[in-house]
């Protein structure tokens, strides 16, 4: 148990530094790294993949409060725009989080790598969303926020990705998308997370779960993201981070395609 509280703490470091480091969601890191622990303990991959998924979201419960509050202070969040997208990612997490409960570990596995991969290759590419030149609101949020919602909850993420290109797209400067798509991220893991919380499951060999959530790594990883977080923002001022953003786009496109071959 030692040595999985070790690897655990370590996985959130790292979700923590390359979230406050490239700004991206440490689900990207967080769920590839769980199926395989998981799978390593003996949990058939179908199964491991939507605890993998679930458990990445309930992480985020710590993240995100803590993102939210260092924003709040930054006097970056813009609440109105909060008001009308957080109970729409909310809905869409809850149908998302519902939909990776009933479909098959392999399938989730797939659309997991699919949209990592998009992203990767966003990543590699270095293609930058550009504000629009327009009156910052988010236009068809009643549209937008579920799709975000259920596609974030359905791969542990949360919505950062999806958020910040439409928030741009809607007129808003980079540093306002990223601060209420960091806020956003909240309801969307406590959307996703009850959803796989109230889900009735049986985890051959794991102790401390509720439903698809297991606790331990909820806690050490969520924990250690936060604290690490502002280590990787300040590292920020002093590594290439438009580098290493290719670099890491890379690595996600190899974790993708692991994903979609190593999951039987």
């Amino acid at each position: 148990m030692f040595a999985i509280t070790l690897i655990l703490l370590f996985v959130g470091v790292v979700a923590g530094v390359l979230a406050g480091l490239l700004g991206i969601g440490g689900g990207l890191v967080i769920v590839p790294a769980l199926v395989w622990l998981l799978m390593a303990r003996g949990l058939d991959g179908a199964e491991a993949v939507p605890v993998a998924v679930a458990t990445s979201l309930a992480t985020m419960l710590l993240t995100a409060t803590s993102a939210v509050w260092f924003q709040h202070r930054r006097g970056a969040l813009d609440w109105p725009a909060i008001a009308r997208l957080a109970p729409a990612v909310a809905a869409g997490a809850a149908a998302g989080a519902g939909l990776a409960i009933v479909i098959p570990g392999r399938a989730l596995a797939l659309i997991f790598a699919g949209i990592v991969a998009v992203i990767g290759l966003r990543m590699l590419l270095a293609t930058a969303t550009r504000p629009l030149d327009r009156p910052a609101w988010p236009r068809l949020w009643w549209l937008a926020g579920p799709a975000i919602g259920a596609a974030s909850a359905m791969i542990g993420i949360g919505g950062g990705s999806f958020n910040v290109p439409y928030l741009a797209r809607n007129g808003y400067v980079m540093v306002r998308a990223v601060a209420i798509a960091s806020a956003c991220g909240w309801p969307i893991a406590a959307a996703g997370t009850l959803v796989f919380m109230l889900s009735t499951v049986e985890l051959p060999g794991m102790d401390w779960h509720i439903g698809h959530v297991w606790l331990p790594a909820m806690a050490l990883i969520g924990l250690a993201g936060m604290m690490t977080a502002p280590a990787g923002v300040a590292l920020a001022h002093y590594l290439p981070a438009a580098r290493l953003r290719r670099l890491f786009g890379g690595v996600l496109i190899l974790v993708a395609i692991r994903m979609a071959v190593g999951i039987g």
